[in-house]
């Protein structure tokens, strides 16, 4: 591996680009030198890179089953770990291949130009929506796992500001935020003859629009059915002893 270009490890899997690009080796910038060369010239450890490649090609991520078997909140810690990847990790390095790519290759492909717009308001609009389930959705899950081992009359003051329906409606209505991403790019497409960093460019948005549908189905098969069932009988239970009293 580390004797191979950048350009042939990069022909081989088009992933390796944003893993390099977090190990702070710009492909783009090195694509006629070896692995080994390019990590002497940016004085990184060639062992430490080669690793961060490989593994990047196992599977390291929960089954379904897996994830069926978490409680509520470790199925919200999972995603908010997601939350952290997404915005630490893979939006950055897509904005700036799509920014590079642009700069250089906009007269080949002039939709990047518009792409760069599109993709600084998704952006935003993303980072919105996943904070606001990282401040407001997840916790009010937590809580309701809380109250459910033990129960408290603090239920409706914990509880009072926010429905999961709330975030039923919300989530609906952010769904398929990249389809404006994926009409102009005529879904990803690709040739043979198209350039490498093009083709990358293509991997990388395609694959991040898949993980964005598993992450959703995750929320809407698995998180919000059972958060539905925990408000239902918190609720019923609150009512319950209102009407004792």
């Amino acid at each position: 591996m580390i004797e191979k270009s950048l350009f042939e490890l990069l022909e081989q899997n088009h992933s390796y680009a944003s893993i390099l690009h977090w190990c702070g080796i710009d492909a783009f910038d090195y694509l006629d030198e070896t692995l080994e060369d390019v990590c002497k010239i940016k004085n990184i450890n060639t062992r430490v890179v080669a690793q961060a490649l490989v593994k990047s090609s196992e599977n390291s991520g929960y089954s379904y089953a897996q994830l069926n078997r978490l409680s509520p909140s470790e199925l919200c810690n999972y995603l908010q770990h997601t939350h952290h990847h997404y915005s630490q990790r893979m939006l950055p390095v897509i904005e700036h291949h799509i920014q590079q790519t642009g700069l250089l290759q906009h007269q080949q492909y002039p939709q990047l130009l518009l792409l760069i717009k599109i993709f600084e308001t998704f952006k935003a609009d993303f980072l919105t929506h996943i904070a606001y389930e990282n401040r407001v959705v997840f916790p009010y899950i937590k809580k309701l796992e809380k109250h459910t081992v033990n129960f408290k009359n603090s239920l409706w003051i914990d509880l009072k500001d926010f429905s999961i329906a709330d975030f039923i409606l919300k989530h609906h209505s952010d769904d398929d935020d990249m389809h404006n991403i994926r009409t102009l790019l005529n879904n990803y497409e690709v040739h043979a003859s198209d350039k490498l960093a093009y083709k990358v460019l293509m991997h990388e948005l395609k694959s991040f629009e898949s993980d964005l549908k598993a992450h959703s189905l995750i929320e809407e098969d698995l998180l919000i059915p059972r958060a539905i069932k925990l408000e239902e009988r918190l609720t019923q239970r609150a009512k319950d002893l209102i009407r004792l009293n």
